[in-house]
């Protein structure tokens, strides 16, 4: 059945109205109530659009707050970054805890001075050695694993996925993909991403008088040779991409010079414990 609102409206625009029906037998006053239940429910929508959108806008105001605070806190975090890079010299650098790092050349060293607050982590991208004070764990990490400390002394050396790490006191816990090993103060371990072995003291009774390398990174030598005779090698960006086929004299520091460097067509000076390479 046709709505008699509906119907009402219909004759009010022709201008006739029905012929039966007691309800339609005023037209003005029928006309009236029509304009009134109008007005009533163009008020009643209007109050619920209202209501939307006041409900919509509490949501939105915090949507912007919290992008705001989200872009605050992410760029607080990046602008706090703390980036250190050498080239061609060494640096001596000291954190915010009162640790000591000596960055060797051609390395970089990056923390972040928000979140040392509660964490001591920092990256490494080359060599560095370290005296940590005592206090929350300390966490180098490098391309090809990890060193964690409570406080102590060491060397980390990172090439690419190969490290070599050296505890010169406490201990040092070195973890990679392949496994983990804890030193002590005298000890150190080579790491690849195929394995982690332990490097032979030069006074131990285990340690050849001759060591054998068949295509070896030659960084790889250079580190054995600093850790054999207690040197340092200058200049050791020259020996990236080389190998070495050859042999390490362990009592003869001269005889070695000449068979690594020698044969690899580089350039030498040995100024007392250091080695200089050009």
């Amino acid at each position: 059945m046709e709505n008699w609102t509906e119907s009402l409206e219909k004759y009010l625009e022709e201008g006739k109205l029905p012929l039966i029906g007691d309800k339609f037998s005023r037209r003005k006053e029928i006309g009236d109530k029509l304009k009134l239940q109008r007005e009533e429910s163009h008020k009643i929508a209007l109050s619920r659009r209202r209501k939307q959108g006041a409900g919509r806008s509490i949501p939105f105001s915090w949507g912007i707050a919290a992008m705001f605070l989200l872009l605050l806190g992410v760029g607080g975090y990046y602008f706090s970054e703390k980036k250190i890079v050498t080239e061609g010299t060494a640096m001596a650098y000291e954190l915010p805890d009162g640790s000591n790092v000596q960055i060797m050349e051609n390395s970089s060293l990056t923390y972040n001075r928000i979140t040392w607050l509660w964490e001591r982590k920092l990256q490494l991208f080359g060599k560095a050695s370290f005296e940590v004070t005592k206090g929350k764990t300390f966490t180098v990490n490098t391309e090809a694993g990890a060193v964690t400390v409570l406080g102590t002394k060491f060397l980390v050396d990172q090439q690419g996925k190969k490290m070599f790490v050296n505890c010169e006191e406490g201990s040092v816990k070195v973890e990679t993909a392949v496994g983990k090993r804890t030193l002590v103060a005298g000890e150190s371990v080579r790491c690849d991403e195929n394995k982690i072995v332990p490097v032979p003291k030069p006074d131990d009774p285990q340690f050849p008088e001759v060591l054998g390398y068949e295509d070896d990174p030659l960084i790889n030598v250079v580190a054995d040779i600093e850790l054999i005779f207690k040197v340092t090698v200058v200049g050791r960006e020259k020996c990236d991409g080389l190998t070495y086929n050859g042999t390490v004299l362990t009592k003869d520091l001269n005889a070695t010079l000449e068979n690594v460097f020698g044969s690899c067509g580089i350039s030498y000076e040995l100024h007392g414990k250091e080695i200089i390479l050009k």
